[in-house]
């Protein structure tokens, strides 16, 4: 009971400490923004690779990081439409650079770039909309309720699990928990911001929820295909980068697609 306490205040004060970081960085939007999202895409690109062992053929790695980094610039000085197309010309790149490992290591390493970059150009095509600040607020809203929801409600009541043969630990409880928490929480924050009705919030957050949650069960299948159990130990209490915004990064990606389609 002590160390789960323990462990659960490390998580806290972890998770305040990157709030602290992330949310004036929000605040600010344009180049300050794009910076930390692009720092954040970089780290998670390169636990990617760690996980999947391209750090074995630490020159294609380095090419990797490179294009990776190219992307990020490009985001970070002309925008998202340019480097959407700066993407999928590096992601070209890499699976031609990476093919000579293996076809395996060319797909997941192709794969981490196209995450990240779609994750990082979201981020940043989001806060640059209108009402930019508070679509940012609403997103984090819903995906930070979601995994508290689903933690809190996972451990309180247990029971089935939602998919044991890839993440043991998270169960239906949590994921429903999840659900409802992010409902509420996105049906607050439009009530407050006015970025969008609050039914339509709600709605939206559920979505959302979802799709964050399957964002956490992919980082955790990709953990068990190559027998790695955290991304990394750069957040105490959570592991690596990757496993603090795995739910975040589909999220955005979902929801920017759908800012830009209605």
């Amino acid at each position: 009971m002590a160390n789960k306490a323990s462990e659960l205040q490390l998580r806290i004060v972890s998770a305040l400490v990157l709030a602290l970081i992330a949310l004036p960085s929000v605040w600010a939007g344009g180049f300050a923004f794009s910076v930390v999202v692009s720092v954040v895409a970089l780290l998670v690109f390169l636990e990617w690779t760690a996980i999947i062992g391209l750090t074995a053929f630490e020159s294609k790695r380095m090419s990797a990081t490179g294009l990776m980094l190219a992307v990020l610039l490009i985001l970070m000085v002309f925008g998202p439409g340019v480097a959407i197309i700066a993407l999928a010309l590096c992601a070209a790149a890499i699976f031609y650079l990476t093919l000579a490992t293996t076809r395996e290591t060319a797909f997941w390493t192709t794969g981490a770039l196209i995450y990240c970059g779609l994750a990082a150009i979201s981020l940043v095509g989001l806060r640059g909309g209108e009402m930019g600040f508070e679509t940012i607020v609403l997103l984090f809203a819903m995906v930070w309720g979601s995994d508290i929801g689903a933690y809190f409600v996972g451990r309180k009541f247990g029971g089935p699990k939602l998919a044991p043969k890839i993440s043991p630990g998270k169960t239906q409880s949590g994921a429903i928990g999840g659900l409802v928490i992010a409902m509420i929480a996105g049906g607050i924050v439009a009530a407050v911001t006015h970025v969008l009705m609050p039914f339509t919030a709600i709605i939206v957050a559920a979505f959302i929820s979802a799709v964050s949650q399957i964002g956490d069960l992919f980082e955790s299948y990709l953990k068990r295909r190559f027998g790695v159990k955290d991304s990394g130990a750069l957040v105490p209490g959570h592991g690596g980068l990757f496993d603090r915004v795995d739910g975040l990064m589909p999220a955005a990606i979902v929801l920017f697609t759908l800012s830009q389609i209605f």
